[in-house]
């Protein structure tokens, strides 16, 4: 088989995992067009058919499910041993340490990275947001920070805690709005809410309950996006608690919405590389540091 190449395997499995034409090549930054060329080029060469066109997306035929598994085996590979080539460049000034993570955790993290790397020199952080943040093999990165178990059986799993979501208002929204206090009077209220690829996210999930087949007054395809229309005032929302209560925002009840669980991923190559084990370590005490603030204030109003 000729003329096939990792570039076309890389398309396959964006549209994939995407469902689309048009989202994978929003992943890949390429044209819907181009997506469409390489896929059916792939299709040709291979002699299969991989996907279904339906109108709802691009569905995995029975032999696309079946090749996607080992062309994801194929991306690890790569993206390992690039990452390893890395890792042997010893005469490099600086050791590179990638994380990918939720749109929030980017927001928390990037305000920690002078205690992050505080007596370690040599380092450079390199932070990806990313909602594929599992898979740390396309992604290059060393640890992945998200709030789903990780399925690779050649990563190493670490929780970090356990974590609950609630509605929060600022306190300009409750003078307009008083009745917000009243859990009976939310589907009536002003919300901000996800749009885009952030609508599958949990805390969208929650508000698409208590709207109950309404739509939400604003839509924001940006966790910061979504914090700044209610640091305003203009809506109130469902945030993770250890954002929301660090955020001078309002609580709107005692009892969660939602819960979660954080967990870490991580590269076994990491024990092989102090600094950066240790960088691991630091990253691991200030996400657990911040859950535990957050259940304090949660149960006693205050830190």
């Amino acid at each position: 088989m000729k003329n096939m190449d990792w570039n076309s395997i890389r398309i396959f499995l964006a549209v994939a995992e995407q469902g689309s034409l048009s989202a994978a090549a929003q992943v890949l930054l390429v044209s819907q067009p181009t997506i469409g060329r390489q896929i059916s080029r792939l299709e040709d060469q291979l002699g299969l058919r991989l996907f279904d066109r339906r109108q709802t997306g691009y569905e995995l035929t029975e032999e696309g499910k079946r090749l996607v598994t080992e062309a994801q085996a194929m991306a690890r590979g790569a993206a390992d041993f690039k990452r390893a080539v890395d890792f042997e460049k010893s005469a490099a000034p600086l050791q590179v340490f990638r994380i990918t993570l939720g749109e929030w955790g980017l927001h928390f993290l990037s305000g920690k990275m002078e205690a992050i790397v505080a007596g370690i020199d040599g380092v450079r952080l390199e932070l990806y947001a990313d909602d594929a943040f599992w898979d740390l093999g396309m992604n290059s990165a060393d640890i992945a920070i998200g709030n789903q178990v990780p399925k690779r059986s050649h990563l190493i799993t670490q929780k970090l805690g356990e974590r609950s979501f609630y509605a929060y208002a600022s306190e300009s929204y409750l003078r307009s709005h008083p009745d917000a206090v009243n859990a009976d009077s939310w589907d009536k209220q002003v919300w901000a809410g996800y749009c885009g690829s952030r609508a599958r996210l949990k805390s969208a999930q929650v508000l698409s309950e208590i709207l109950a087949g309404n739509e939400c007054g604003f839509a924001v395809n940006s966790s910061v996006a979504l914090l700044k229309i209610l640091m305003s005032g203009r809506a109130m929302g469902v945030l993770p608690d250890w954002i929301g209560e660090h955020e001078n925002l309002i609580r709107l009840s005692d009892r969660p919405l939602a819960r979660n669980t954080s967990w870490m991923s991580f590269h076994e190559r990491l024990k092989l590389r102090p600094k950066l084990s240790e960088v691991k370590r630091k990253i691991v005490g200030i996400y657990k540091s911040r859950y535990e603030l957050t259940d304090r204030i949660v149960v006693t109003g205050g830190p």
